[in-house]
Parts: structure tokens; sequence; C-alpha cells
């Protein structure tokens, strides 16, 4: 079934690749505009349905906005099959019935704020800054568009989330709603407080605020917040960490993507012995031959806080070998890790040897 959500949905996830590095992706794109990467990103899912499901699509489509843009859009398709990022560009700037059209569904489908929700802090002041810039091409069109732009009412949120930590972790109901919007909110500095917050509860938390925290800490774009959900998961973990959980992590460590195998391992470290299982153990071994650099630290430091499980021969074998490393940060994370691992395990023998 096609419709709003499942169309934000998809919005989202065409813009992953975008947050990780916009201007590289705008020149993939080859579009010249910022505002029109932004239209192709939200038309996409739109122009897939349509050759499957014409009727799901101009159904979605209606519900939204309706009118002469949106007619103009259906014809463009039915008679191109497929509409380039470019062929949209030149559409947007030349027909002012696409221009109110696409500023409807930018608003209606939120593609603004998911991309600002997955930029970082400086990453965002330039999305904003070239939209604004971009727009003053149209001075009197997209007045919605600019008034979204023009949104500085994160910081407000920000000191409500921030004024949560007097109630020491004891939240009303009312106060877990304010955290799980927080956790999803656009702005890094909100999503980071919200994270900071959630940490402190004195009860187990909501399987749908844990689930968030930890995409939050695997997948956020900003650095700010990564650490802050990384943090909470860590003074959580007495109540969240689970066989379901550690499977997933377990999975994300072999993820094609560096930023979530190196994110994953740092929460696994945050988690400590609680997730010192064998398999997760010989994964994180593995890592450490991993081309990425920050993932092989990483790896490093989640062996050395997983306790007596890790402080065996393969593992202080691999991070000895790891410790040769040229990068001075993963050379020193080996040393730390095998300095804490020699020690609980010459510990571990002594006990043993006087029993």
């Amino acid at each position: 079934m096609f419709d709003r959500e499942t169309w934000r949905r998809e919005i989202s996830h065409q813009l992953t690749g975008f947050t990780r590095n916009p201007r590289q992706e705008l020149q993939l794109a080859g579009v010249p505009s910022l505002l029109g990467y932004l239209v192709a990103r939200t038309l996409e899912p739109f122009l897939d349905i349509f050759h499957q499901q014409p009727i799901a699509a101009i159904l979605a489509l209606a519900e939204i906005t309706r009118g002469p843009g949106a007619d103009k859009i259906v014809q463009r398709v039915i008679r191109v099959r497929y509409l380039s990022v470019a062929q949209l560009d030149r559409e947007l700037r030349t027909n002012q019935d696409i221009r109110q059209t696409v500023e409807q569904l930018l608003i209606e489908l939120q593609t603004i704020p998911l991309a600002r929700q997955k930029l970082n802090s400086a990453r965002e002041v330039w999305l904003r800054s070239t939209l604004e810039r971009e727009l003053d091409l149209f001075p009197n069109e997209f007045t919605q568009l600019r008034r979204i732009l023009n949104d500085q009412t994160w910081q407000p949120r920000y000191e409500v989330l921030r004024e949560l930590r007097h109630r020491a972790g004891d939240y009303t109901p009312a106060d877990l709603v304010l955290i799980h919007d927080g956790l999803q909110d656009s702005a890094a500095h909100v999503r980071a407080a919200a994270a900071r917050a959630l940490g402190l509860i004195v009860e187990p938390p909501p399987l749908l605020l844990t689930q968030t925290l930890i995409r939050l800490a695997l997948h956020d774009s900003d650095a700010e917040t990564r650490y802050a959900a990384t943090r909470s998961i860590g003074l959580l973990r007495e109540y969240i960490t689970s066989p379901q959980l550690l499977d997933h992590l377990r999975a994300c460590l072999h993820d094609g993507d560096s930023f979530v195998r190196s994110a994953t391992a740092l929460v696994l470290g945050q988690l400590g012995d609680l997730a010192s299982t064998s398999t997760i153990i010989k994964s994180l071994i593995q890592l450490l031959d991993d081309p990425d650099v920050y993932t092989c630290e990483a790896a490093a430091r989640a062996l050395g806080q997983f306790g007596a499980a890790a402080a065996t021969s393969e593992v202080l074998d691999a991070l000895t070998r790891t410790a040769q490393s040229g990068d001075l940060n993963v050379h020193e994370a080996a040393i730390d890790s095998i300095a804490g691992l020699r020690d609980l395990r010459t510990g571990v023998i002594s006990v043993a040897a006087s029993a």
C-alpha cells in the first residue's frame, strides 16, 4: 500500500546518502541546486510506484495536493517513463504551477525536517542557508517553505528537555512523550538532550524509546547525538540488554557501512560484560583488521570493556597484533585494552591457583 506515511519513509531512506556527504551527493546527482535535489528525492517514491500501481500513486498525490501542478506532474510521468533530476530541476525553474505543488509536497511529506534531522549541526546550517539563497530567486513564492527554514524554535524545546534533569529520572507519561518527540527532533541539540534525559530514567524505558535511542547511537549523523545516545545506552544497559538486542548489534558489526560498524562497536563497549558473548567477541576480533581505522579503534576498546570473558589468549594475541598499527589511536586503544585484560587474566589465574 502506498500512502503518505509510506511515501515519507521512502523519502527518509532516499536521503541517507545525502546526509552523509551533501555536497558530494549533489555532484553525483548532476543537479545544479539543492532545492532541485530535494524535490527529486521527494518525488522519487511517487515516480517509482506510479508504473507499478498508478491508481495508488495518484490517490496518494491527490490526498496531499491537487491542481494544475499535480496534473502536470502526472502528465509528465505518463509521457516520459523516467524523469531525470536535471529535468525536474528545469521544470521547477520554469513552471510556477509545479513550484506551488512541490512546495506543498515538501511541507506535507516533511522533506526538509527529515533532511535536517539526519544532518550534523554544521551541515544543517549549510542546508538552511543554501536553500534560503536559492529561494531568493523566487521572491514572491515559497512563503511556507521559508517559514519552515527560519524556524528557530529548537532552543525552547532544548531547554524544556534540559529541565527534566530536575526530575532525577522519575518521569511522567507526559515527560516520556516529550522525550520521544525530542529523540526525533530535526535539531541535533534537541535529539542529544532527549537522549541524555532518557539515560536518567529510573525504571525500564518503553521499548519504542529504547529502539529509537539505539537507532540514534548507530545511525545519527551528529556526533554529539551519537555520543549522548551511546552513553545513555550504557547507563540503561541493565534494563535494555537482551538476546534480541545483541543479535541486532552483532549483525550491525558486519554492516557494509563502516560508520555503522564503528558506532556499533562503541555501543557494545558501553554494554560491557553484558554483551560479551563468544560470537560478538569473535566478530570484534575480525573488526580489528577492518580497513576503517575508526572501526578498528572502537573494536579494540570494546574488547577491553568486556571483562573476564575477553581476557583470553585469542583476544590478547589479536590485540597485540593490532597494537602494531601505524594509526596512533588504534595503537593506543589496543594497548589500553591489553593492559586491562592482562590484569584480569592474571587475577583469574591467581584465584584458580589458590583454590
